[in-house]
């Protein structure tokens, strides 16, 4: 009985005290089908994490839209309580966005919220489009949710809540980076003072989801406004993509190869295409709101390349009526082979992957592949895609 009860000790002393967890998060379109039974729901998330926040809570954003009575106004409000409670809050918007944010950040300020406006376009020359949170120095949500109503209640989205102390580290040192540039730092110093990232590619931390183990790293954009040895996103998609041997899904809002007027930027398109050669069969979707505009003509190509599928979704409006910017498919991964996820804040074009500010999950193990084809399957299966037709002049699609 004694070894027995020595080794249950040794077993436990031989664990890590906090070990890592993920949880998919998924905003459901209201009168939708979808909602994948293995992922939560964002509003119960926040609200949870957030009303947890003893110390600091740290919040960057693209923007804030709040709507009188609808399900973001809880979430603000738990914002709120958090500073009236003692609890050091900074929140971070971007500029390009500040008219949407104007409303909400007055109140925020007044309940003790630290706040600061980034032009993201002056450090990296694009926008501040990353989406996080990080609560108490012990975990971290980060995912294509906006601080937005619409995202939680009329927009199809998807993100991660991350319990892990070196997961809310390194997103704590994007954050002070781009903190400091919000209050005029200069660009690079900030990022290279903030220490070497901790979860990388070559140095990925174990974690459970929904009890079974993987592992992950994190990655962000733009290359150059990093802090030390932190993933570049788009090279470690490309890397991803290029192991692809059987089957390459995924969904996101935008997608284009359009860098300016006079150069074109193939990386991504290149690797899809790829991967399809060898023999592995691609199948993504995209929103309609990327068809009947500079992005139609990439799509259109690529659905014309042999083992490339492509499907248009359009989500239907809501019973209430026209909503303005929602409706859509705003979520952005990807699943490789079974086994690795890819799951960003970042739409896929030059822009994003290379000037603007993004961040990124890569998960390793087929726990976590099996979340992401079972939300693929129910959008790919389902009644809201049409395949791409090449031949037809599509038109835009009405966002206001």
């Amino acid at each position: 009985m004694k070894k027995v009860f020595l080794a249950a000790i040794l077993a436990l002393a031989a664990l890590p005290l906090k070990a890592a967890e993920l949880q998919f998060v998924e905003s459901v379109p209201d009168e939708t089908v979808y909602g994948s039974t293995m992922t939560a729901r964002p509003q119960a998330v926040w609200l949870e994490m957030i009303g947890s926040a003893k110390k600091t809570l740290d919040i960057e954003q693209f923007y804030i839209a709040d709507q009188s009575g609808e399900v973001l106004e809880p979430v603000l409000g738990a914002v709120k309580d958090a500073a009236k409670r003692g609890v050091h809050v900074r929140f971070i918007v971007e500029k390009a966005m500040a008219k949407e944010s104007e409303a909400s950040l007055p109140a925020l300020k007044e309940a003790g919220v630290a706040a600061r406006v980034l032009e993201f376009k002056k450090a990296g020359g694009g926008i501040q489009h990353a989406k996080f949170f990080v609560v108490d120095g012990a975990e971290v949500y980060v995912g294509s949710q906006n601080f937005d109503w619409r995202s939680l209640k009329h927009i199809h989205e998807l993100g991660l809540r991350i319990k892990s102390e070196k997961a809310a580290a390194d997103l704590h040192r994007i954050f002070e980076g781009d903190w400091a540039l919000a209050g005029g730092a200069e660009t690079k110093k900030m990022f290279s003072k903030a220490g070497k990232a901790e979860i990388t590619s070559a140095k990925p931390e174990k974690a459970t989801l929904n009890g079974a183990e993987v592992s992950y790293s994190l990655a962000f954009s733009p290359a150059g406004l990093l802090p030390k040895e932190a993933d570049s996103e788009i090279t470690e998609l490309i890397n991803r993509l290029n192991m692809a041997k059987k089957t390459v899904r995924g969904q996101v809002m935008t997608y284009s190869l359009e860098e300016h007027a006079s150069k074109r930027w193939a990386e991504l398109d290149s690797a899809f295409r790829k991967a399809a050669a060898r023999g592995a069969k691609v199948e993504l979707v995209f929103a309609d709101w990327g068809m009947g505009g500079h992005a139609d003509r990439d799509i259109k190509a690529l659905a014309r390349t042999e083992n490339i599928s492509v499907k248009i979704s359009s989500l239907p409006q809501h019973s209430a009526g026209f909503i303005p910017f929602s409706r859509v498919e705003h979520l952005k991964y990807i699943v490789i082979d079974g086994e690795t996820c890819y799951v960003t804040t970042n739409n896929w074009g030059p822009g994003y992957f290379l000037t603007t500010r993004g961040a990124a999950v890569f998960i390793n193990g087929g726990p976590a592949a099996a979340v992401l084809e079972d939300i693929f399957a129910r959008t790919w299966t389902g009644p809201y895609v049409q395949p791409v037709d090449p031949l037809k002049e599509y038109r835009s699609v009405k966002r206001i």
